[in-house]
């Protein structure tokens, strides 16, 4: 049985911090499959990893792939600053100015990413109050980093999202509380597509132990560059690229 520490926030007016022990024996990816494959068109503020720093990540992928032929690698893997969602195309369009104004005050910012372990994604109840369920995984495979270890991407993340909303169209469009999710740094691997929910066997279980605790400076990225996209796609496949932002 896996064991993992959760770390996130309520979706709500008055952001508090929680923490979660939690268990994973089993996963079931029905609605992650669908949700990954799903065509609707939203806009993301990402950073792509290059070529050099996929190529770790690319390498724990085939050993998950040689375990389950139905391991879904993504190709355009990625730390998100902000999932916009879908939007008219004047409304990202106005995010896409701000954003570029935001970028021209903090230009010559250096952010590093730092992942801690590589473990199953989690599944969550059904409300806005982001509570991790016990025992079973969403079908994901995410590469995680701590809060801590990644303050320059979490305080720059944080404040372009304020310096957005003060923009008080940009806030109706996106709402009050908007924000990231996590006060974490995350990139999605792949995803297992699919329909039944199976058990973790020993030799997934041993490739997740193997990747629970990576300090080493393979896994610390320096960013120099976060780039607005859209896509059809959940783990943006076929990206269509708005706009480059240089740090």
């Amino acid at each position: 049985m896996l064991n993992y520490k959760e770390i996130n926030w309520k979706h709500e007016k008055g952001y508090k911090i929680r923490k979660y022990d939690i268990f994973i024996d089993t996963i079931a990816a029905s609605k992650t499959r669908e949700e990954q494959q799903a065509k609707i068109e939203k806009i993301s503020l990402v950073a792509f990893l290059n070529k050099e720093q996929k190529k770790i990540f690319v390498s724990i992928c085939r050993r998950l792939k040689r375990n389950d032929k139905t391991f879904y690698q993504n190709k355009n893997l990625h730390a998100t600053l902000f999932g916009f969602g879908p939007l008219k195309e004047k409304d990202y369009e106005r995010i896409q100015k701000r954003i570029q104004q935001f970028s021209g005050k903090k230009r010559g910012s250096k952010i590093t990413i730092t992942f801690d372990e590589v473990r199953p994604g989690t599944m969550y109840s059904e409300n806005k109050t982001l509570i991790p369920l016990h025992g079973i995984s969403n079908g994901t495979v995410i590469a995680v980093g701590d809060v801590v270890e990644n303050e320059e991407f979490c305080n720059y993340s944080n404040q372009l999202g304020c310096f957005l909303l003060k923009d008080k169209n940009i806030e109706t469009i996106l709402g009050a509380n908007f924000r990231r999710k996590f006060p974490t740094v995350w990139c999605t691997l792949g995803y297992y597509n699919k329909q039944k929910e199976f058990k973790i066997d020993n030799d997934l279980e041993y490739i997740f132990r193997q990747n629970d605790d990576l300090n080493s400076n393979d896994f610390r990225f320096p960013i120099s560059q976060i780039s607005l996209v859209k896509s059809k796609y959940k783990n943006l496949r076929y990206p269509k690229l708005i706009q480059k932002f240089r740090l």
